[in-house]
């Protein structure tokens, strides 16, 4: 039996131990290096994330600077949308009236005139679109298309109805601005407002057709019809001449007949009719105080002319 060789066994015990030894001490270099590369990775993107936090925050103070330029975190094309949709949603709620007539309505313009009086006490919105020294009636004026002049009635209404543009009529006008701003699918209202001029120009008052626009009945009855076909929402309020004193040169008819002739169509044409030759209390026959040269109201009249509007949109019911 052959002896048990104590010294080599030990040996061999010794190398794989020191074989283990070698083995645990390598893995746990690798070890080490692979925390040290997790490190080194976690800082790369703790640093990246820093990066990115500071060029968001430049972006930001930027936009805070746009922002302060120009009063708005959208951009300017984008706030006058909004504002301007708001203005109109805001309008609309509004009983919108649009006047076409002459000078009695366009004297005193943005400041005391008859349309601002009205809107002092009313929560209306009027637009105030008339001419003066204008006519009901188409007078001495082309009536051509290619080159229509008359801003009579009928040539408001073919505004109204797009079939003339405003910048080929009143462009020069106060009214050409107002009527930019109308539209007159949101209108409730139109005051129809001539007299004096068709009185002093001696226009006919009976037409020789029915729609002969050369008179003052026949002038009113077409632009009222044209109008109310395009937009039937609209409710017509028809107003007569305002009195004023006499005139020595003789003429075919009195200013009291234009008077009952715009009478006689607002009940034919189913319109509202306010009397403003009696509405400011005097006789007619005599010269008040409340015009300023025989003609033209003065600050006073035109407060008495607008309170017949106002009590007329008072029985309407119009706050």
């Amino acid at each position: 039996m052959k002896k048990i060789n104590w010294l080599f066994i030990g040996e061999c015990i010794i190398i794989l131990f020191l074989l283990l030894t070698i083995g645990y001490l390598i893995r746990m270099d690798d070890g080490m290096k692979a925390e040290e590369m997790m490190l080194v990775e976690v800082r790369e993107n703790q640093q990246q994330y820093i990066e990115e936090e500071l060029e968001l925050e430049e972006e930001n103070v930027l936009i805070e600077e746009n922002q302060v330029v120009s009063g708005n975190s959208l951009d300017k094309e984008e706030i006058n949308v909004i504002e301007n949709t708001a203005e109109i949603v805001e309008r609309n709620k509004k009983t919108q009236i649009v006047v076409l007539g002459d000078s009695i309505w366009n004297a005193g313009r943005g400041t005391d005139g008859i349309s601002e009086q009205i809107m002092k006490e009313k929560d209306v919105i009027i637009y105030n679109c008339s001419i003066g020294g204008t006519t009901a009636a188409v007078h001495n004026e082309s009536t051509h298309w290619e080159n229509w002049t008359s801003k009579s009635f009928n040539g408001m209404m073919y505004l109204v109805t797009d079939i003339i543009k405003p910048e080929n009529l009143i462009a020069d006008d106060v009214a050409g601005e107002v009527f930019k701003g109308i539209d007159f699918e949101q209108v409730d209202y139109l005051i129809v407002s001539y007299g004096l001029n068709d009185y002093f120009s001696d226009v006919p008052i009976f037409p020789k057709e029915y729609y002969d626009l050369t008179s003052y009945v026949g002038a009113l009855r077409h632009g009222i019809q044209k109008i109310r076909e395009k937009y039937p929402q609209i409710k017509f309020i028809l107003t007569s001449p305002t009195y004023c004193g006499w005139f020595e040169n003789e003429r075919q008819f009195g200013l009291g007949d234009y008077v009952e002739a715009a009478r006689s169509v607002a009940n034919e044409m189913d319109t509202y009719f306010i009397d403003m030759y009696h509405a400011l209390g005097k006789n007619p026959q005599e010269k008040s105080e409340y015009l300023a040269d025989g003609v033209h109201l003065t600050v006073e009249g035109r407060e008495m002319y607008a309170r017949s509007v106002i009590d007329f949109l008072n029985i309407q019911g119009i706050e």
